[in-house]
Parts: structure tokens; sequence; C-alpha cells
């Protein structure tokens, strides 16, 4: 993070306000704060079900994919209490040829910066609170990175307690592209949320409520302990709804039968030396319909692997399928900058009146941390289905493939 001082802009601006009488820029934004990220990925998905290769996996296309995204964030004090953010967001892909003749295919170069978060800061230190309204990450355990227009109070007159209330009324559901195919995402939300963390023990407990849609709740804890230089960690969560009659009969009118939802995950995970590793158990879905668990991508839930919590009858943003898997994970780091490691995710999904479709995810894992802002990284997943969505006999092999470089700063 720098700190830069605006000097010849703001004197220069500050020379065409002061005609108009207005405050010069350089008094009202004494400082600005400057932080971002670049980044670089080059990805290839292919999935073959029966012997057919499909245009696209659960991740990307079979043909190379060459996604680039920067992050540029202002951060100005404009007042003792009131700061103001801005994020510039480019985020583009170029399609590699092969692609096929429809326009896709080529190097982008029209893409620009857009504005990804907007809003004011209002802090209070007497009361340990503060106040942000506008265009700001979401930062639930039901979403990634989702943006929403909306307000969020924090207070934090408790030591080790942060107490949380929110309210978006919009979401990026078309720009994002993670959202999930339910009308969740096209409802206002309102909620609040306490965490906890008194060392080594923390909690989460949150709640929300979606507009004529569904009453939200999730409880995350965890517990580090550790042995000399060996660290470990019990981590649980559940995640449940309780749906409302209008989201119901929506879907009924369309022949889609959903029902409330239950998601429950347990991990242990642990450092030793320079071995890490990882273990743990996840459920939810019904067999004959269709449940949701997160909003927006996998949320901040346990959820392993790099494919098999996107496919067929275990998506899940809204699927239908009721899903058990267990996971587990090694890796070794190498003077404390390269990491290679290995996981595995295996498990089923059942079908109502269907086949059980087996499932496994194999993942092959390195990443080179070349300076603490300049990291290199790359995985290789293979997921196989035998039964794919419950028919007998027909099998499906997801390659997925991603190389990446990162800068933050």
């Amino acid at each position: 993070m720098k700190l830069v001082k605006l000097s010849l802009v703001a004197a220069l601006a500050a020379g065409a306000f002061s005609a108009a009488n207005a405050v010069s820029l350089e008094e009202a934004i004494k400082d600005v704060d400057v932080s971002g990220m670049m980044r670089y990925r080059f990805q290839s998905d292919r999935q073959e079900i029966g012997d057919v290769v499909e245009k696209e996996g659960y991740n990307s296309t079979k043909n190379n994919e060459h996604k680039f995204k920067a992050q540029l964030n202002f951060k100005a004090a404009l007042d003792d209490n009131f700061k103001a953010f801005v994020q510039f967001q480019y985020d583009a892909t170029d399609f590699g040829f092969g692609r096929g003749n429809n326009g896709e295919q080529g190097t982008t170069t029209k893409d620009t910066f857009n504005v990804n978060q907007a809003y004011l800061e209002y802090t209070n230190e007497a009361y340990a609170t503060s106040v942000t309204f506008g265009k700001m990450e979401v930062g639930s355990i039901w979403t990634d990175d989702a943006v929403g227009t909306g307000a969020k109070v924090l207070n934090n007159s408790i030591e080790g307690l942060t107490f949380a209330g929110y309210w978006f009324d919009a979401f990026n559901w078309e720009d994002d592209g993670d959202f999930g195919p339910t009308k969740l995402n096209k409802s206002s939300l309102y909620g609040a949320a306490v965490l906890g963390d008194f060392d080594p023990f923390a909690f989460q407990l949150w709640a929300a409520y979606s507009a004529n849609n569904a009453f939200l709740y999730a409880v995350d804890a965890s517990y580090k302990f550790a042995f000399n230089d060996m660290n470990f960690k019990i981590q649980g969560q559940y995640l449940g709804n309780s749906l409302d009659s209008d989201f119901e009969n929506f879907y009924k009118t369309h022949g889609q039968e959903v029902d409330n939802g239950n998601y429950y995950a347990g991990k242990f995970s642990g450092q030793i030396s320079a071995f890490d590793f990882q273990a743990g158990v996840v459920g939810y879905g019904e067999k004959d319909k269709m449940t949701v668990v997160t909003l927006e991508d996998l949320g901040q839930v346990i959820a392993p692997g790099e494919q098999i919590f996107y496919s067929a009858g275990s998506d899940l943003r809204g699927d239908i399928g009721e899903n058990f898997f267990y996971f587990a994970g090694l890796g070794y780091t190498f003077a404390e900058t390269v990491r290679v490691g290995f996981d595995y995710i295996g498990g089923k999904t059942k079908l109502a009146n269907l086949e059980d479709v087996d499932k496994n995810e194999y993942i092959a894992r390195v990443s080179y941390k070349y300076s603490p802002k300049l990291t290199f990284s790359g995985f290789y997943s293979y997921l196989t289905e035998d039964n794919y969505e419950g028919v007998k006999n027909t099998d499906s092999d997801d390659q997925f493939i991603r190389l990446e470089a990162l800068y933050t700063f």
C-alpha cells in the first residue's frame, strides 16, 4: 500500500474550483491510500460425456482462455470521520483460436476500467462504530466477491466481537457471472452477523432475509491448538434456509420443486514443519428437489476442490441432488517459497429414481512465492463422474488446468 499525495493534478483542480469559490481539492482530500492487484490466468477445460467432447466444462471452455484482471483501489480521507473509497476494475477474457467462427476468439483491446466499488464510510471512534453506504462487496458467508448496492453498520465496542448489520437493494448478478440460477439474487437482502475471535476459539453467526424468498442462517465455529512446532485447527459449519411460500410457488408454476436447504461440513487441518494437510466431510441437498446453499460462487463455505461443487447435481448455488463428499489434501513447502500439493475429493450424488453418481476429483497443485507481492501458481484437476446425471453407463471426465500470475500492492 502506498500513500499518494495529490500534487500537480490537485493544484490544477484547485485552481479551477477556486474560480467558483469552491473548497480546493488539495484541502478537501488530504491524502489517498492506493492499493490493488493485477492477475493473469491461462486456463482450459475439457469435458467428455461418453464419447462426446463438450464445448465447455464446469469452469471454462475446451479452447484456451486468457483471463486478465486488475483492480486499483483509492481510499481518501475527506474529513476527520469520513472516507471515500472507489475501486476501478479491468476484467477481460481473450479466447484462443479454435473456438469457432462465432466472433469470440481473438485478443480484446476495447475493454476499459470500470467502477466496481464506490462507497462513503463514516467512523465514530467514541462508539467504535462505522457506517458504510454505496456500492461495495457484500462480504457474507453466502458470497465470494459479489458486489451490491446498500449499507453496512459495524460495531467493535466489545473486545473480540464484531456486530454487523447490512442491507443490499441490488447485486451485480449480471456482471459477476458466478451467481446461482435462483431468484434469490434478484431481491433485497437484509441481515445481521456476530463475529467472535477469542484466540484460539472463533465463531460466526449469520442471519439474513431475502425479501419474499427465504430466511437464511449460518454458523461457523473453529478451534486452534498447537504442540511445539505443530499447529492444528478444527472447523465446523452449518448453513440452512427456510423458503417463503412465494418462492416455492414461483418455481412450482415453472414445474420445479424446491425445498429448504441444509448444509453441514467439518474440516481438520494443520501444519507440521514444512508439511500442511486437511481432511473432512461435506453434505447437502435432496434427491428430488432443488435446494440452495450459497448465493454467489462457493461463498465462504468449506468446499475444497476446483470442479466438484459446480458439477451436475452438486452445484452449491442451486441444484437437485443429495450430496455427501469426503476430502483430504497434503502439501509440502520448500524453503518457504515453493509449495507442491495434492488434493482428493470423493463421494456420491443421489437422484430420485436414477442411478447414484459416483464422483472423484484429483488435483495436483504447485505455487512459487517469488516475492511478498508476486506469486506464480497452477493446478491440474481431473474429475470423474460415473453414471453422469444418473444415467447408467454414461460417464463423464473433466480435465481442467489453470496457470496464474498474481501481483498485489
